[in-house]
């Protein structure tokens, strides 16, 4: 994938979504729609060339990679965050 082609704003939604298991309450918490969650959902899907998030019986769960960018996306934004607010 080239980074020049990913929207920053997805990398928060994908935090939201991995936290939250939920298009609807990732979109709470971001102050999105649902559609446009989910919408930002098929673009990650598309450029990351996995589900990321899987509807079961139970609710949604994590496929492996999903669940293996957690921490490693967490950490980048904070960086990210503690670049911006010095």
């Amino acid at each position: 994938m080239n980074l020049n082609s990913l929207d920053f704003n997805l990398l928060k939604v994908l935090d939201a979504l991995i936290t939250e298991r939920s298009v609807t309450l990732a979109g709470k918490r971001l102050g999105r729609s649902q559609p446009a969650v989910s919408n930002a959902l098929q673009r990650l899907r598309h450029l990351l060339g996995d589900d990321l998030l899987v509807r079961s019986p139970a609710g949604y769960v994590l496929p492996p990679r999903a669940e293996t960018m957690r921490a490693p996306l967490q950490e980048a934004l904070l960086l990210v965050n503690s670049c911006i607010a010095q």
